[in-house]
């Protein structure tokens, strides 16, 4: 009788920058299934959009089109730099301008762009794809495919001049394979964003005939920008040693070098000479160093950072709640009469403080009123700004139920025809998940 041969197993080595690449890798990087990844493409683009019209004063003007196989989103922002797109492609890294910081900023999935170059190779059941980035009068061709051999993605990189893109960033991203309705899910999205952006402008096109234009009702913004100075009454000493960290990294890989006594000037309210002075003074043995003299033995020393953060607070003023920004209760009427068929008056709440755990300062408005149709409940929830895929407080502790529950609790139920606005500005708020989705704690 013949022996079965000896299976003597190979151990095989795989890429992690893979993971990317993978369905269950997405959904964790997102917070989101497959069925949703479009919203999270227009979400990431329309975010990126008016965080790059904000940090350069520009009034946002955002166009999206929509056809059954790609989205198209243009901006009149500064527009993606090429060295930024660049780094997009590497994904052995994580690329953000959010991620250190501690600011009330849209989405901060700290991902960047990836997710979006990355997502219509997996929806196309892994076969090529292309996106393509025009800015700065370039238009970049990034096509995702896999080398079975290596077990890596291949990316391919084109470029090629666009005389048509001088201003503004336009990004093309493939949808393949998908079944979902865009229409119906990409519309209340971007009703939302008009709700929580009364700065912005959009325009949404399906078709020729199919278009639906959101007009700004503001001319400034009154929310917390990018570009405004982030407050050391928001960090803790973990924080704060984690951005002191991000700006030596940057420093290493060919970033400018940056003094303690610039680092201190970046901050909300000690831009000053004497206030950098008076910080100084109280720590004598960081006068006239750098950054990256502060590190010793591959760490910046713990006490020095909690030291150097409450002399930082010491020299400068909390920020008040109301100075986060907020929607107001004009602004929600008049927007709930011209898109939500309101036509009595809105019910309206704020609550402006300080959160019990963390004293950090939050602004919660929340607003409804009643439609002359049958149609069930609408619910828009938003966060800094940026609306939600799905309710964010689903998973608060003693609040199982989420908005929902809360909702039905009041006599809201899910048949009532009533739309209901709920929003949420937070320097930094605590997720259970690394899509940032849900979150654990206001």
């Amino acid at each position: 009788m013949k022996e079965n041969p000896i299976l003597t197993r190979e151990t095989f080595r795989t890429s992690r920058l893979l993971e990317y690449f993978s369905e269950k890798e997405l959904t964790l990087q997102t917070g989101h299934e497959p069925g949703r990844w479009p919203e999270v493409v227009l979400k990431e683009l329309i975010d990126n959009a008016l965080d790059a019209c904000e940090e350069a004063g520009t009034l946002p003007e955002i166009s999206i089109e929509s056809t059954p196989d790609q989205i198209t989103v243009k901006d009149n922002g500064p527009g993606i730099p090429p060295k930024v797109i660049e780094s997009i492609l590497d994904f052995s890294v994580r690329v953000s301008s959010n991620d250190a910081y501690v600011s009330p900023t849209r989405g901060a999935q700290g991902n960047a762009l990836k997710t979006v170059v990355a997502i219509p190779y997996v929806l196309g059941g892994g076969h090529a794809q292309t996106v393509i980035i025009a800015s700065h009068g370039q238009r970049h061709s990034i096509t995702i495919a896999l080398d079975r051999i290596e077990q890596t993605p291949a990316i391919t990189h084109g470029l090629a001049a666009d005389p048509s893109v001088k201003t503004g960033t336009c990004v093309t991203v493939p949808v393949p394979r998908l079944e979902t309705n865009l229409h119906a899910v990409f519309l209340p999205l971007v009703e939302s964003y008009s709700l929580f952006n009364p700065h912005a402008s959009f325009i949404l096109r399906f078709s020729a005939l199919d278009v639906h234009q959101f007009d700004r009702t503001a001319l400034d913004c009154r929310k917390w920008r990018p570009s405004d100075p982030t407050s050391a009454h928001w960090y803790t000493g973990a924080q704060l040693r984690g951005l002191m960290a991000a700006y030596v990294t940057a420093e290493r890989r060919g970033g400018p070098a940056l003094t303690v006594r610039d680092f201190i000037g970046q901050f909300r309210g000690l831009s000053s000479t004497r206030k950098r002075k008076a910080i100084l003074t109280r720590l004598p043995r960081l006068a006239g160093l750098s950054l990256s003299a502060c590190v010793e033995n591959g760490d910046i020393d713990e006490e020095l950072v909690a030291s150097l953060l409450a002399a930082m607070r010491g020299e400068s003023k909390p920020v008040k709640p109301l100075e986060l920004g907020h929607l107001g209760k004009a602004h929600l009427q008049t927007w709930l009469e011209a898109h939500a068929g309101i036509a009595a008056t809105v019910t309206y709440k704020r609550v402006a403080d300080l959160d019990n755990a963390t004293e950090l300062p939050f602004v919660f408005e929340f607003a409804f009123g009643a439609r002359q149709d049958t149609d069930p409940r609408r619910l828009f929830v938003g966060i800094n700004a940026a609306p939600t895929l799905v309710d964010p407080f689903r998973m608060l502790k003693g609040y199982g139920v989420g908005l929902d529950g809360l909702l039905n609790a009041q006599y809201l139920g899910p048949d009532a025809p009533v739309t209901c606005v709920a929003h949420l500005s937070c320097p930094h708020l605590h997720y259970t998940d690394r899509g940032k989705s849900s979150l654990e704690a206001l």
